[in-house]
C-alpha cells in the first residue's frame, strides 16, 4: 500500500519537474550525474573507474550512491569531493530523500544523468525520475523506460557491458 502511495505521489510531482530535455553527446557535455546502488563493492569500483574516465573527457562528474546498511554497526561511506552516499535514515517514510545533499542533486541541471540502478532501488528512482538532467539514459527496464531519455537493451546484465555501450552510443550522437 505504502509503495502504491510512493508512485502517485512521485507521478505528481513529476509533472511538476520543469528540465530543457535534448540528445547531448560526450563531446559537449560539461556535467553528468550517476545515480546507483553503492553498497556492492564490485559495482562502486565500476562507478569510480567511469566517472574518472567522464571527468577525462572533461565530464565534471557528481554521483548519488544508495548504500544499504549491513547491520546497525554498519555505517555508510564517507561522502567525499563530488561522491555522495546516502541510507536509509536519510529517506522519509515513503522512500523520498530528504537529505538536503541529495536533494540539490536532484534541483541540480546536469548535461548528462546515467541511471545504474539495476536492483530497483526505489530512492534512486526518485532521484532518477525528479533528475533535471537534459539528457537522461538508462538501461531499458521497468521504470527507466518511462524516464530516461535514451534507453539501451542488452541481455547481459553486467554493468560492464552497460556502460560501454552507454560510452559507444554517447560518441556515436551527433550534436551540430
Amino acid at each position: 500500500m505504502i509503495q502504491f502511495i510512493a508512485d502517485k505521489y512521485l507521478a505528481q510531482k513529476l509533472k511538476r519537474v520543469n528540465r530543457k530535455i535534448g540528445a547531448i553527446n560526450l563531446a559537449t557535455a560539461k556535467t553528468a550525474l550517476l545515480v546507483y546502488d553503492a553498497s556492492n563493492s564490485s559495482v562502486e569500483k565500476k562507478v569510480r573507474d567511469f566517472a574518472r574516465f567522464l571527468k577525462e573527457e572533461g565530464v565534471k562528474t557528481d554521483t548519488a550512491g544508495f548504500y544499504k546498511l549491513k547491520s546497525k554497526d554498519d555505517k555508510r561511506p564517507q561522502d567525499e569531493l563530488s561522491y555522495i552516499y546516502y541510507d536509509k535514515k536519510c529517506l522519509n517514510r515513503l522512500g523520498f530523500p530528504k537529505d538536503n545533499r541529495i536533494l540539490k542533486v536532484i534541483g541540480k541541471e546536469y548535461h548528462l544523468m546515467i541511471d545504474l540502478n539495476f536492483t530497483s532501488i526505489f530512492s534512486l528512482k526518485v532521484i532518477s525520475t525528479l533528475s533535471k538532467a537534459h539528457f537522461k539514459i538508462g538501461r531499458a527496464n521497468g521504470y527507466q523506460n518511462d524516464i530516461c531519455d535514451l534507453t539501451i537493451s542488452t541481455d547481459n546484465k553486467e554493468l560492464d557491458f552497460f556502460l560501454g555501450q552507454t560510452t559507444t552510443y554517447l560518441k556515436m550522437i551527433n550534436k551540430k
